[in-house]
């Protein structure tokens, strides 16, 4: 009687933590939260609108400028800048701040001092890439392979690439490994080694998704190379550069001895004097140049490809350049052929930017109102501050207007339709060396929905968005000028999104559900596999005290019941180990289960089977089997742990589903 009183309490006891256990687990499911974190690139402070000014006179500017950038040499650690702004066919103002070397103190000349622009050279790129197409020895929509001798693209999809995916970012390339940049010409190999031995593998259709890359523009150079039978450093400075006047502007590397001594240095934190950058892919980014030179790109860009009486381009090549040429959304900004636009304002903006690791430049063109703004910073410090002096000039001269926010009719209904986590579409996506793909996890935005609003981490705590129109966002009270635009596939899936604070040169792609939510359904599940092993092994020890002492059999049906568990725990957790296989190895994608999974989706869909046959156990142990028992099979006590169990399988077929596991 002891012992029977004892094993009572003991099965009361296991009763009670399952309860806890259900209870805890049924709570965790009710809260999600993502961590991620914001890619640097990304201005965290957002400025309210300011009244605009009127742009009238260089000195006006010049003072408006005094009262910004010696600020910021100081509080980010610049050492120089040089500026300079063109208006209506002329130069409106050029200056030089700071220390083209902060040690020795030697002061930046405008007109003298060379700045390494970075990514800007992709528009000399562009350039060159039009001359060739007027000399109709190029066309922008040949597949590029036609152009290509020493090495062939794969044909990885029925489309080909063209020269307008490549000067649009939009050939479909993952993000090369490629070391961009080095510290020694020795490290320096042909660009045709470069490009054929670092070729990134091709990820999707050409012309579908902007993603950044330089790799893409390092092969249009190549192609410039090719066609035109010059090395493309001669070819850049024999058809622009030396037309154009600009005799302090070089793509050589190194400098030339002509050159050398007007270099600015870089400079690393604490202005300690970095070393001279080496670019292995040049088109993409080796330019070194002065302001006052950069002058003269913008005044032929604004004045049709024509500067002095020297005309590199023609008018309609000019305009196609700066036209949009990949669209993202009728509400965003587009991308042209080797520039973008700036979404900042109610003016049309277009340009580019430029980063090495010490220089952090910017030049944008205002066509309608023919001005064209160039500035570069020579540390590192640089990378914030000239994100900050841009977003001054446009809120001073070229603010947005005030708007009034009108959210779609519905749209508390469709916010959760967006959430999730969004990873940049510029990333490598195959198997390489020494590269951990998960690691983009963290160039991420997550994205949580709260009655009706969006909210990006990242952006600022308390700033939020509301659908305007179906899949436009904008931030909720008018007061930043911030957009969002869902991209959804075919079967109605947002698969991805572009916004005006990262700019059109980059989409974020919606990883799969099973990121989403990361941090709370790992513990719901390992509640629920805890609670059924450890009812296992009771059932385990039970039996074999009972075949001990020589007990009687429980009934058949209740045997099999057991053993169906004992089934449906090995499925649950073989689709658990395959997904923790996949998710250490890739980032998963909306619209990847199946291709993911493959025929391993199979183990979820037995799963689904195995809970169906608990539920016809568990409801039969309530009822009873007619053709073997006409009373319930099991003890009140054994029926409420089945049942637990059973409703435990059915929250984990939930979450399953949730995963876009029962798909084919």
């Amino acid at each position: 009687m002891w012992i029977a009183n004892r094993r009572n309490n003991f099965q009361k006891k296991i009763f009670l933590v399952i309860i806890v256990l259900f209870l805890i687990s049924f709570l965790s499911l009710s809260k999600t939260m993502v961590k991620s974190t914001l890619p640097s690139s990304v201005p965290t402070i957002v400025s309210p609108i300011y009244l605009k000014q009127e742009l009238t006179t260089p000195t006006e500017l010049e003072t408006f400028l005094d009262s910004i950038i010696p600020n910021q040499l100081e509080n980010y650690t610049v050492a120089g800048v040089t500026f300079s702004m063109v208006k209506d066919g002329s130069v409106f103002l050029e200056k030089g701040y700071g220390y083209a070397n902060y040690p020795s103190q030697i002061p930046v000349v405008v007109n003298e001092t060379l700045f390494r622009i970075g990514s800007i050279s992709k528009t000399f790129t562009s350039v060159a890439v039009l001359q060739l197409v007027e000399d109709e020895l190029l066309d922008l929509d040949d597949d590029i392979n036609d152009y290509l001798t020493a090495f062939k693209i794969p044909e990885t999809y029925d489309e080909s690439i063209t020269l307008r995916h490549l000067l649009t970012h939009t050939a479909g390339f993952e993000r090369s490994t490629l070391q961009t940049i080095v510290g020694s010409s020795y490290y320096i190999d042909p660009l045709e080694t470069v490009l054929a031995e670092g070729m990134p593998d091709r990820v999707r259709k050409p012309g579908t998704i902007a993603a950044y890359s330089n790799y893409g523009f390092a092969l249009a150079g190549y192609i410039v190379q090719e066609i035109s039978g010059k090395n493309f450093e001669t070819y850049i400075q024999d058809e622009i550069l030396t037309p154009l006047g600009m005799n302090s502007t070089t793509f050589l590397q190194p400098l030339p001895a002509s050159l050398s001594s007007q270099m600015s240095t870089g400079h690393g934190i604490n202005n300690i004097p970095g070393y001279f950058e080496y670019i292995s892919i040049p088109p993409a980014g080796s330019c070194s140049s002065t302001a006052s030179d950069m002058s003269k790109f913008m005044m032929t860009l604004l004045n049709n490809g024509t500067f002095d009486g020297s005309r590199i381009l023609e008018n309609a090549s000019v305009e196609m350049m700066l036209s949009d040429q990949f669209t993202t959304h009728v509400n965003l900004s587009s991308i042209g052929l080797g520039v973008y636009e700036f979404d900042v304002s109610d003016q049309h903006i277009i340009g580019h930017g430029g980063d090495t690791g010490f220089f952090h430049s910017r030049m944008i063109l205002l066509p309608e109102l023919n001005i064209g703004i160039f500035a570069s910073y020579n540390s590192v410090g640089g990378s914030v501050a000239r994100n900050l002096l841009f977003q001054e000039i446009i809120e001073e001269y070229f603010p947005y207007p005030e708007e009034v926010i009108e959210p779609m009719q519905g749209y508390k209904n469709r916010a959760r339709k967006f959430e999730g986590l969004y990873v940049s579409a510029r990333r490598v996506y195959s198997d390489k060396p020494n590269v951990d793909e998960r690691d983009y996890l963290t160039e991420s935005f997550s994205i949580n929905a709260e009655k009706g609003f969006l909210t990006v981490s990242g952006i600022g705590d308390d700033v939020k968005f509301v659908e305007v129109e179906h899949n436009y966002f904008v931030e909720a009270t008018g007061d930043y000028y911030l957009k969002i635009v869902f991209i959804e596939d075919s079967l109605g899936r947002i698969t991805h999104f572009y916004t005006n604070f990262i700019g059109p040169i980059v989409a974020y792609e919606r990883t799969h559900p099973l990121y989403f939510g990361l941090e709370i359904q790992p513990i719901l599940v390992a509640a629920i596999i805890i609670v059924i092993f450890i009812s296992l092994a009771y059932w385990g020890v039970k039996g074999l005290i009972n075949a001990f002492k020589k007990k009687e059999k429980d009934p058949k049906i209740q045997r099999i019941a057991r053993w169906s568990f004992l089934l449906n725990i090995s499925l649950a957790a073989a689709t658990l180990i395959i997904i923790a296989i996949k998710l250490d190895s890739d980032i998963l994608l909306v619209s990847e289960t199946v291709k993911a999974f493959s025929g391993l989706l199979v183990f979820p869909f037995l799963y689904l089977l195995s809970v169906v046959a608990s539920i016809v156990f568990i409801s039969y142990a309530w009822t009873g089997v007619r053709s073997m028992m006409r009373r319930p099979y099991w003890t009140l006590f054994g029926r409420i742990h089945y049942s637990i169990l059973v409703l435990f399988s059915i929250v984990l077929v939930g979450i399953f589903a949730s995963w876009h596991l029962f798909v084919f």
